[in-house]
């Protein structure tokens, strides 16, 4: 009997693609520099590839914050102090919260049946503030991020950690929701969790099949749940 939830947030439960092309956008305007066509592709293929190193334990969270922007810029000739953006990317983001599509109706009920928790590798009060402005926060029992369980999803240190903080709950009664292949399913997968894999950026599917139901809308998942 499955008696806890645990859902991702950027690109499961907030829109992290049109969130953080917004605050790109503002914080472009804000330093003066041209917002082309290209800006986000290559800020998106950027991300992805330093987040996937994070989660394989071979890139800091640090470096990321140090290097992400510098990289994007120089791939986009443009000659500017990458960390500066960097902490005006993170400002704006703070306060940039674009639900996905289905997302409140899902939380609220998800929360009527089951322990309601969210697991994010976004910064701790980042995420927090961005469910409280989006009205998703009273629907969550626990705000589970990697800033502050000290490991970072897909970690079996991250899981170990939420579990601690759940109570009596053993794996095989929790199911984990997201978009992340590696972050969510597989970490989830890995530990013993239910997953189900929320198909947000309409990927092509893997040849092996590690999710345990695919959704390609959070309306679907009250078809599992």
């Amino acid at each position: 009997m499955i008696k806890a939830v645990f859902i991702d947030i950027d690109n499961t439960l907030i829109d992290f693609n049109k969130s953080s092309k917004s605050a790109i956008q503002k914080s472009f305007l804000e330093h003066n520099l041209p917002f082309t066509d290209n800006v986000f592709p290559t800020f998106i293929t950027t991300n992805a590839k330093l987040w996937q190193m994070i989660e394989k334990g071979t890139f800091t969270r640090q470096r990321l914050h140090n290097e992400r922007w510098n990289m994007v810029l120089a791939q986009l000739g443009l000659t500017y102090d990458g960390t500066k953006i960097e902490q005006s990317f993170l400002n704006n983001l703070y306060d940039c919260a674009i639900l996905v599509d289905g997302a409140l109706d899902i939380v609220e009920y998800l929360s009527k049946k089951y322990y309601l928790c969210t697991a994010s590798n976004a910064p701790h009060y980042q995420q927090l503030h961005r469910l409280q402005i989006t009205g998703i926060k009273p629907f969550i029992k626990q705000v589970f991020t990697s800033e502050s369980l000290c490991a970072d999803k897909p970690s079996k240190e991250f899981f170990d950690r939420c579990f601690e903080k759940i109570g009596n709950i053993s794996p095989e009664q929790v199911v984990m929701i997201g978009d992340s292949l590696t972050a969510d399913i597989e970490g989830g997968k890995n530990y013993g969790l239910k997953t189900i894999w929320y198909n947000h950026n309409k990927e092509q599917l893997p040849k092996v099949k590690i999710y345990d139901y695919l959704v390609n809308s959070l309306a679907e998942i009250k078809e599992i749940l």
